[in-house]
């Protein structure tokens, strides 16, 4: 039985090598199936030999070279090239190069003018702003809220507001004496009230420095937190106001008439 042994194992060493050779054939054949056949294109679908043609070696040269030269520095325009000469005549206009003017510096707020008339011929208008919220109005928010109604800070040392050429309509000076603001300190101190008045006549008719008046003391009064007051101390609202002014015309219109000579 020893001789038994070798024939199984030559056996089996065949049987391997055939199974090897089988499962590679089956894979070469799976392969083959999953490429399809190029397709057959006829001769006469195709594009003409001379497109396929090699380039020119001498425009292919020239090219390359015209591509170092865009690398090697840009083009340069000529501009006079792209405009035509125009010949000069003696008659035709010299036209001067465009100079650009010198900016035009802010113009100066004109001085203020005081042209108050004689103490004998004039008659001061006054409307009082007290505090209303509390003792006493703020310096800041009066400096400010003059600043923006229009007032400036000038001769004895009050505030006025001016007409465009510089003559004062209305003034506003501290209810204590002397009733001077120093514009530099008053954000820190508070006021007892100020009083804003006009001396008539002046620059504009009666009637509209008391409408002037009647304004901008309304305005002052919001912008500081204030009320108005006549100059005998009595509150004025809206109506009041109106009422106010009719009463201030017909005074202005009585002194006019006492004014003139007799006939």
């Amino acid at each position: 039985m020893a001789w038994l042994r070798p024939i199984l194992l030559l056996a089996g060493a065949l049987f391997i090598i055939l199974l090897v050779w089988w499962e590679g054939r089956r894979s070469r054949q799976a392969r083959a199936g999953e490429i399809a056949p190029a397709p057959v294109v006829e001769r006469s679908s195709l594009p003409e030999a001379d497109a396929f043609a090699a380039p020119d070696p001498g425009t292919a040269s020239q090219r390359r070279e015209q591509e170092r030269e865009v690398r090697r520095s840009p083009p340069v325009i000529n501009w006079s090239d792209l405009v035509p000469a125009v010949p000069h005549s003696a008659q035709d206009p010299v036209i001067a190069p465009i100079t650009v003017d010198p900016p035009i510096p802010e113009l100066l707020e004109l001085p203020l003018i005081v042209d108050w008339p004689e103490e004998s011929g004039r008659r001061i208008i006054t409307l009082r702003i007290l505090p209303d919220r509390q003792d006493r109005l703020a310096g800041r928010a009066l400096r400010q809220g003059l600043t923006a109604s229009g007032f400036r800070h000038g001769p004895f040392g009050i505030f006025h507001l001016p007409q465009p050429d510089g003559r004062v309509v209305l003034s506003v000076a501290s209810l204590v004496r002397p009733g001077m603001f120093d514009p530099s300190t008053m954000d820190f101190q508070k006021f007892a009230g100020v009083n804003l008045f006009a001396v008539l006549p002046g620059p504009v008719s009666d009637e509209q420095a008391l409408q002037r008046l009647a304004q901008v003391a309304v305005e002052l009064a919001a912008r500081v937190y204030g009320v108005i007051q006549d100059e005998n101390g009595a509150p004025l609202d809206a109506a009041a106001m109106t009422a106010w002014r009719a009463r201030c015309l017909a005074s202005l219109s009585g002194r006019e008439q006492d004014a003139r000579p007799a006939d």
